[in-house]
């Protein structure tokens, strides 16, 4: 059949008939309920050259002029009143009747117009003004209207009727289901209409009257009325169904009308599934579930529409659950055929699945157990699909697994891990069979597994926990043999080893290492499976200290005899390498494991013998320790403690750049956790004397980790315990000190002979004591704290030329402070004197070591409000200062640092005001800004820079700061001027000259605070500093090129900052006149920056400021 082209003119009516339609809407929105309608349509349309406006607003006219006539109001019910009439007369003239010539007796546009005007009208009637029975009289008139053929062919007319059918409805009697069923009935007929307007207006005003029915019994009739509308157009939709879909085209059964109102019919049902009677919904899912298929038609996504709406109800779980078995595999089906289907309906089915198995698991576990194994086969599938789906696909299944699989059903269980009966029950059956569809996909994925596969058997393994050994052996066994395909290809293996990571922390090293044995090969002297052993250094939690001892350590025995007889250095090399990677394990069996308080003392033992015979093992020992004290005193001192209750705590989590991001098992309570502290706390004493002897026979490098274990142990250990091997440790080295008093005097006379001679012995150990000594701080009383403090004094006139030990004094110092407050005020001159007597370090650690105390003494001060200690704060402040004009840029960075931290200190203590400890800190830094040193000054507003930059409110919170700086600007700028022009010519004015270059440095530097201010401030801040700013810089900008080219390159630069930000009018209100031309060529070379902006992008505009004014 030929299709007829619409020609231009109708084309253009259509056109403008749409846009008419939507003004109308507009209009329909913006009348104000109380107002003229007629007097808002004529101001609006009256001038209008539309046909459509013209005839709404002869109708509007019409009415008012009746209801003038009969002295009525003009309101909106008393203009309904009339509309409804008129529109009663058109039609009362009008047979119901097809025949043209029938239709020819009826106004067409009239009846437009009135319907039009009608729909604009209804929204602003009051709710309670207008009676049930007068509505549905209303309704029968439109009603009728809607019947005549010639009004029906009318889109806008058609539309604008059935909306006020649906707005009329509400005024109906919503009980009475004779009074509704007419305009209802009427309104669905139109829902399946072929005119998209018309259809979406019906199909809107249908969900509209499903949700305001509250009468059940009204909701069973409307629900029967569309039951009978679907069943009429099932025989359609089937066939549709079964109708064949070619990749970018439509089936050619959709240019049949019959089955595009079939279509439209389940986009009607979309949109009212929710609220239909539950009874109805029922018989409609038991025939809707016969259009799924596996194969993609033209009803898939209506059907999926169809079924997230029903999924989004309250009620979904009773409608679902008689046909749940039928969707759940209808959906599983389709989800399975993968890419054969479009991409995005797979997930939208594959989402519904999560969303039906998630109801049915509050609303019936027993049909959700049976469609749990479905649902992750299918959607498992889509794993090994192309990234990005595969990616999407693991996303859900995370999902799943995280609110599906729960080891606590297995706890529950009355049998036991170990019985048969356990792996039978109906949930061991299910998850067994999840377990088995990652274990095929494994052994079928070519050996290269990709990342998402492992992603979610990562979840699977944490979620089941220790069941994993039952349920998931066979992928252990699997990703153990995907590991000796890869053989070290790093890009294969990440994902590989957080995927076994995952295992470890599930089920344990011990059954890890049963699946998957460490073992030597006493034929062929290797150690097998020995690529597990990193894995399990960074994933071990939770496990046994005896496990180690009873099973690690025998293996390295065993490796260290078979080293002792081969005699191939390869073979020799590898046993080694197995050696270290074993007791590497020692630090990761030590991360919370289940037996410290019955085994730590076997243990200890062991690691004392180590720590003589092992000298490689000082490392991991030291971290073992750490783990074990660190792990149960945090535990004891946290306010958040796991509760005694034996809930499991937070699920680990596997990352593989932090192994210690995996949470604390739930056996570790607070009781637990003391228990496991005194039995520590009963062996530390020996230990702790076991690595203080080894630490003085340490290198550097191993003395970092072995200070942090004595540090540790000591914090547990009764405090006269290491008060006395403090003690005993100075006595001894005290001896040796006399004993060599003689070797001294040997050592001069080499000395005089020009024999070069190492380090004095006794200096390198009086470091190594201060190192020692700042380990033991944290746990230290004042007594143990003043008898270090009081070895350090005498140590200073010996050692003050060694820089190492600087910066151990300054750690422990630092140390001290920190941890220690009432030394602040018992020591407080001793320590300021020891302080101040140091020589300024060199190297950037010790002099950091040294700020860092600076930083704590100097809050310390500013919050005691002390005259006599002000004073020392000055001399603090001056180091700090002079720093910041050091020539080496690592020193003025921890310059700049510590300032930073000592202003953010003090800030934090109280709001800033007048009196507080952050105010002093400016004023202190202000008072160098005048009769100091050019060094200093420039030094002082260098440290203002930078915190104004960091915290650009202190402009205002110290209102004197800008213009205490800006003062320095005028410091002898003429004489600066007129003196560099004749330096040759007036030798007596040289040396004056040179003090006012150094002068100039300090401009140089207030001019660049002026540059950092403006650049960091807000225009509306700006503008209160805007006089100050542009009086003080803009003398600057007439010194000589020659001379100064760079002050008047940052003079430009402000200037530009602050014409950009505040404007040129705001600049030109405040600007002295003689800086007028000044101030123009600013403005130019501000243009040319914008264009250049534009033509070439920023660094264009870079490029051009660094340039300028070359």
């Amino acid at each position: 059949m030929k299709k007829t082209v619409p020609n231009d003119t109708e084309l253009m009516e259509v056109e403008v008939e749409v846009e008419v339609e939507e003004d109308l809407e507009e209009v329909a929105d913006e009348v104000v309920a109380n107002s003229d309608l007629c007097e808002r349509l004529m101001e609006r349309y009256g001038k209008s050259s539309a046909a459509q406006h013209r005839h709404l607003c002869a109708s509007a006219a019409a009415m008012r002029t009746v209801l003038q006539e009969e002295g009525l109001p003009l309101t909106p019910i008393s203009y309904f009143a009339a509309t409804i009439s008129a529109i009663n007369d058109t039609t009362a003239t009008v047979p119901l009747s097809s025949e043209k010539k029938d239709s020819l007796l009826l106004d067409s546009n009239a009846s437009s117009s009135l319907s039009s005007f009608l729909s604009i009208l209804l929204p602003l009637i009051p709710p309670q003004s207008l009676p049930s029975s007068k509505a549905n009289d209303a309704v029968s008139v439109l009603v009728s209207l809607l019947r005549i053929p010639k009004v029906a062919v009318s889109p806008p007319t058609v539309r604008s009727v059935i909306k006020s059918l649906g707005i009329l409805m509400k005024f109906c009697d919503l009980e009475d289901w004779s009074m509704v069923k007419s305009p209802f009935e009427t309104i669905l007929s139109f829902s399946i209409d072929k005119r998209p307007k018309v259809r979406k207006c019906a199909q809107g005003c249908i969900e509209e009257a499903f949700k305001s029915f509250q009468c059940s019994v009204v909701i069973r009739e409307a629900s029967k009325v569309f039951l009978s509308l679907f069943n009429s157009y099932m025989p359609l939709a089937i066939e549709l169904n079964v109708s064949p879909v070619v990749a970018g085209s439509k089936s050619e059964m959709l240019s049949k009308p019959e089955h595009l109102e079939a279509l439209h019919m389940l986009n009607a049902l979309k949109l009212i599934i929710p609220c239909i009677s539950t009874k109805v919904s029922l018989k409609i899912m038991s025939e809707l579930y016969k259009l799924f298929s596996s194969q993609f038609s033209p009803l898939t996504r209506h059907n999926l529409a169809i079924l997230e709406a029903l999924f989004e109800s309250s009620r979904a779980e009773v409608i679902i659950i008689p046909v749940a078995d039928n969707i759940m595999v209808s959906l599983a089906s389709y989800v399975s055929s993968g890419e054969k289907n479009p991409i995005d309906t797979v997930f939208s089915a594959s989402i519904l699945l999560k969303s039906c198995l998630d109801k049915l698991h509050a609303a019936d576990r027993s049909i959700w157990i049976r469609n749990l194994p479905l649902v992750f086969g299918s959607i498992a599938g889509l794993l090994v699909s192309e990234l990005n789906t595969s990616s999407q696909a693991a996303d859900i299944l995370k999902e799943l697994i995280n609110h599906h699989i729960d080891r606590r059903i297995f706890m529950a269980s009355e049998t036991q891990p170990s019985d048969d009966k356990f792996l039978s029950t109906a949930e061991s059956n299910a998850l067994k069979f999840i377990c088995d569809v990652f274990d095929n996909m494994l052994r079928s994925c070519g050996g290269d597994p990709n990342e998402h596969i492992l992603a979610v058997i990562s979840d699977l393994f944490l979620k089941i926990g220790e069941y994993s050994y039952l349920f998931l052996k066979g992928v252990v066994l699997q990703l153990a043999e995907l590991v000796r395909l890869a053989n070290g290809d790093m890009t294969k293996m990440k994902h590989l080893q957080e995927c076994i990571g995952s295992a470890i922390i599930a089920m344990g090293p011990e059954k890890m290492l049963t699946l998957i044995p460490v073992s030597l090969h006493a034929e062929e002297l290797t150690c097998s499976n020995i690529w597990l052993v990193p894995i399990l250094k960074k994933y071990v939690v939770g496990a046994s200290l005896e496990y180690f001892m009873e099973q690690i350590v025998p293996l390295v025995e065993s490796l260290h005899q078979a080293c002792q007889k081969v005699k191939r250095s390869r073979v020799r090399k590898n046993l080694q390498t197995g050696i270290r990677a074993l007791w590497d394990l020692l630090p990761a069996f030590c991360r919370y494991p289940t037996d410290t308080h019955k085994r730590f003392g076997s243990l200890a033992e062991l690691l004392i013998v180590l720590l003589k015979k092992e000298y490689c093992m000082h490392e991991n020992i030291s971290l073992a320790l750490q783990e074990l004290v660190n792990q149960n005193r945090n535990l004891v001192r946290s306010t958040q403690v796991v509760g005694d209750s034996g809930k499991p705590s937070t699920v680990y989590t596997v990352d593989e750049s932090n192994a210690g991001s995996q949470s604390v098992p739930s056996r570790y309570t607070k009781k637990f956790a003391i228990r496991n502290i005194k039995a520590l706390a009963s062996c530390s004493v020996t230990l702790l004397q076991a690595l203080t002897d080894v630490f003085f026979d340490s290198s550097p490098e191993k003395r970092t980790y072995l200070k942090e274990a004595i540090g540790c142990l000591a914090s547990i250990t009764e405090i006269s315990e290491v008060k006395k091997i403090f003690i005993l440790l100075l006595e001894k080295f005290q001896s040796k000190d006399e004993m060599g008093e003689s070797e001294k005097l040997e050592t001069c006379s080499s000395v005089d002979k020009g024999v070069k001679t190492k380090v004095d012995e006794q200096e390198a150990q009086r470091c190594m004591i201060m190192e020692f000594a700042s380990s033991l701080v944290g746990g230290a009383n004042e007594d143990l704290i003043d008898i270090i403090f009081d070895y350090l004094r005498p140590a200073l006139q010996i050692l003050m030329p060694v820089l190492l030990f600087l910066t151990f004094l300054s750690t422990l110092l630092f140390g001290i402070l920190q941890e220690h407050t009432w030394f602040y005020s018992s020591r407080f001159d001793e320590m300021m004197d020891l302080f101040l007597g140091l020589k300024i370090p060199v190297d950037i650690m010790s002099l950091r070591s040294r700020f860092a105390c600076f930083h704590t003494l100097l809050v310390y001060i500013l919050k005691s409000d002390s005259e006599k200690k002000n004073a020392k704060a000055f001399l603090i402040l001056n180091e700090i200062i002079l720093t910041l004009k050091d020539s080496k840029e690592e020193a003025r960075k921890a310059a700049y640092d510590v300032l930073l931290q000592i202003s953010c200190s003090l800030k934090n203590l109280s709001a800033p005001n007048s009196d507080s400890p952050y105010q002093k800190l400016f004023n202190m830094i202000m008072g160098y800004l005048s009769g100091a040193s050019p060094s200093i000054m420039s030094g002082a507003v260098a440290a203002l820079s930078l915190l104004v930059y960091k915290e650009n409110d202190i402009c205002f919170s110290v209102p004197e700061l800008v213009p205490s700086v800006l003062a320095l600007l005028q410091s002898k700028a003429k004489e600066v001027i007129k003196v560099s022009f004749h330096p040759i010519l007036n030798p007596l004015c040289f040396c004056y000259f040179q003090h006012l270059l150094q002068l100039l440095c300090v401009e140089q530097v207030v001019l660049g605070f002026v540059k950092v201010l403006v650049s960091s401030l807000q225009a509306s801040d700006l503008q209160k500093l805007l006089p100050d700013i542009v009086h003080g810089v803009l003398p600057w900008s007439s010194v000589s090129r020659n001379h100064f080219r760079s002050k008047e390159s940052i003079v430009t630069v402000i200037m530009e900052i602050v014409i950009r930000k505040c404007g040129s009018s705001s600049v030109e209100l405040v600007i002295p006149e003689k800086f007028i031309g000044f101030l123009k060529t600013v403005k130019e070379v501000n243009i040319f920056i914008s264009c250049r902006h534009k033509k070439y992008g920023p660094e264009g505009e870079l490029q051009m400021l660094v340039s300028w004014p070359d």
